[in-house]
């Protein structure tokens, strides 16, 4: 049996997912559009559906003992804030979404270095910050770091290309001071 590890993309118009062998080939593939959940393309529990649908629909036509990995990848720069157990406390602000509040981008202004990703109205770290002040907030999720919580229980980690937007530092990888 051939090993296949899955990807699953989430955007705004809705979630594919594909199958693939080492050598790069293909196994399988799926798609379901967003609206099919409902008009809300904002709401987690539509994102959360529609993976979960397109996942049902890849993994009826492979063979799932042969799965060793899943990767999930979401429209950059939304963000979730949940409670501990990762339920989500507030409408997700989309990736292109502006934080207006001045103070905010003026605190990021003053202390992220000048080449970080954090900078600007859209940023991750702009929309974290805005969240900041909920009550329960346990984490600011990245789209793809909820969906992939919900697979793993875990709602506490994040990755590289996720974290950039919201000032992590891919070049020293860590976070600046």
């Amino acid at each position: 049996m051939m090993p296949l590890v899955i990807g699953i993309d989430i955007g705004t118009s809705g979630a594919r997912a594909v199958a693939m062998r080492p050598d790069f080939s293909i196994a399988g593939h799926a798609a379901v559009p967003l609206d099919r959940f409902g008009s809300d393309g904002r709401a987690p529990t539509a994102w959360w559906q529609a993976v979960k649908t397109v996942l049902t629909e890849l993994l009826s036509g492979i063979d799932r003992t042969a799965v060793r990995a899943i990767a999930v990848d979401g429209t950059s720069g939304t963000l979730l804030p949940v409670d501990a157990a990762g339920r989500p406390l507030a409408e997700p602000l989309m990736y292109n979404d502006k934080v207006d509040d001045d103070d905010i981008l003026a605190a990021i202004a003053r202390t992220a270095p000048a080449a970080s990703a954090a900078h600007g109205a859209t940023s991750g770290l702009a929309k974290a910050l805005r969240f900041q002040h909920l009550p329960d907030i346990a984490a600011v999720l990245h789209q793809a770091d909820w969906i992939a919580g919900n697979f793993s229980g875990r709602f506490d980690v994040s990755d590289e290309n996720n974290a950039l937007k919201t000032g992590y530092d891919v070049e020293a990888r860590r976070w600046p001071e």
